[in-house]
């Protein structure tokens, strides 16, 4: 039998993607809804192959997310970490979900890690946003099957297990 190679890159470059599109430049009244692109590919990855991606690589992705966008070290790591040990509790349900439900799940998840993160911030001395803070979770559950079918499509065709 012939092994395949692993393609772990195609994970590392789909983050590195969705860390750019998340510091891409966008007009005021556009980045009020950006999508949390990085929570949504590594909800994906967790839930896609649990085995392989789970505490340990929402952590690093957290600190490269902080070193990336320059915020406090450690913030988003918490917030991924939690997001990821949410995610594998519940990955088997997940799965078996309808696309809809997915979303909604998606939604409740980036409006905790959204919640998780304003909360943090605020015990650190930061200003507490307006409720408009959460408008990207409503967006990143209206792209979720696309992103999840555009996910799922590199995972098989590059064959990451």
């Amino acid at each position: 039998m012939i092994q395949q190679p692993n393609a772990h890159w195609v994970v590392w470059m789909t983050l590195l993607a969705a860390a750019i599109f998340s510091i891409m430049p966008l007009p005021e009244w556009l980045s009020l809804i950006r999508p949390a692109w990085v929570p949504i590919v590594v909800i994906y990855w967790v839930l896609a192959l649990p085995d392989r991606f789970g505490l340990f690589f929402a952590f690093i992705t957290g600190l490269l997310l902080d070193v990336f966008q320059g915020s406090m070290f450690g913030l988003s790591s918490l917030g991924l970490l939690v997001l990821a040990f949410v995610v594998l509790s519940m990955h088997r349900r997940l799965r078996l979900f309808p696309m809809w439900q997915q979303s909604f799940m998606v939604f409740l998840l980036i409006a905790f890690y959204q919640i998780l993160l304003v909360w943090l911030r605020s015990a650190l001395g930061g200003t507490i946003p307006s409720v408009w803070y959460l408008l990207p979770s409503i967006s990143s559950a209206l792209i979720w099957p696309w992103m999840m079918s555009g996910l799922r499509f590199l995972r098989r065709y590059f064959r990451v297990v």
